[in-house]
């Protein structure tokens, strides 16, 4: 178990909470990450979401392993809640082991040095880190490449002169510890000379799943989105190029809606349209048969007082039935746009 703990410590190395967060929502799934979004502070949303789109893949180790460390965070914080740190720390030894414990214990206390890590590095491409980082002395590329995944970290050492490359190995080979403070004021220097490029850097993957995730949060998408954009322009436009929202589906062609209304409970359209203006409701209505129609005004008129969130959940069908087209290829977005 301690060996298999290591193990889990090593491919996590370097790798911030927030990143952690990050890809634990991506790991957990959309529906579930919007269901915890809702209970979090729009700021922390925020930022959970910018670091999604930095994601390009998760590969199966990783994946495993933040998953295990968040199973071991969640319980170890459950005993210390419960009984302070000493009896998480009795609780952990009875059930993991005094080695085990000891690290998970270790881990909760550098969760405010991991958020200063270098992880925001794996968003450069290794020639570009490498031509930022020759001429920092061989112990400080050593520390930056020690706190790099394995893969990435060999790409830029092999990008450096020979005789660079023989030192930093030489380096990172004998380094031992390296202050916590060292560290931080090492990732906070290289992220500022790196600010220009990392903000030009956006996966298209992962804004597409921030795009998703913030399609179904409903007006909170838009203040988060405002925020974005003071902070990145560019970033909260390619978000807002994936999204898909109610007024775009009001301004499909009048042929795809009809498709939509097709594949949609009757009832469901007539309370996505409860609050909706004349201008609204006539795209709809004019996109239905006489036949089809005449059930929507008989379903409409039965509607009391709707909530807003039953609102915003009937829109999230028809959205959903329309991204499904879209996805398959029924409906041509780039042909209305």
């Amino acid at each position: 178990m301690a060996e298999a703990n290591s193990n889990l410590h090593e491919v996590l190395k370097g790798m911030s909470m927030k990143d952690k967060v990050a890809r634990f929502f991506v790991l957990i799934g959309e529906e579930a990450t919007v269901k915890i979004f809702q209970h979090l502070p729009k700021d922390t949303v925020e930022d959970i979401s910018t670091a999604i789109t930095q994601i390009n893949s998760i590969d199966k180790e990783t994946s495993l392993a933040i998953l295990e460390e968040f199973h071991l965070y969640t319980r170890t914080k459950g005993f210390i809640s419960s009984g302070g740190y000493d009896f998480a720390r009795d609780i952990l030894y009875k059930s993991l082991g005094k080695g085990e414990a000891d690290e998970v214990l270790a881990k909760l206390s550098r969760l405010q040095l991991a958020s200063q890590s270098f992880s925001y590095l794996d968003a450069i491409n290794p020639k570009q880190l490498s031509d930022f980082i020759k001429d920092e002395s061989p112990h400080t590329i050593a520390v930056i490449l020690s706190h790099m995944d394995a893969p990435k970290s060999a790409e830029v050492l092999m990008q450096l002169e020979e005789e660079v490359r023989v030192k930093v190995t030489m380096q990172m080979a004998t380094i031992k510890d390296v202050s916590p403070d060292v560290v931080r004021t090492i990732s906070v220097v290289l992220e500022k000379k790196l600010e220009s490029l990392l903000s030009s850097i956006v996966d298209v993957g992962g804004v597409k799943v921030v795009a998703d995730m913030l399609n179904r949060l409903g007006p909170k998408s838009q203040d988060i989105l405002k925020n974005i954009n003071g902070v990145d322009t560019s970033l909260a436009t390619k978000i807002k190029e994936n999204m898909f929202v109610f007024e775009d589906l009001l301004n499909l062609e009048t042929e795809y809606v009809m498709k939509i209304l097709q594949n949609v409970d009757t009832g469901d359209v007539a309370v996505a349209m409860k609050n909706a203006p004349d201008e609204d409701m006539e795209k709809i209505t004019g996109a239905m048969s006489q036949r089809a129609r005449d059930r929507f005004k008989e379903e409409f008129e039965m509607l009391n007082k709707v909530k807003i969130k039953d609102i915003e959940a009937s829109q999230r069908k028809m959205l959903d039935v329309a991204q499904k087209m879209i996805e398959d290829g029924i409906i041509d977005r780039e042909m209305d746009e």
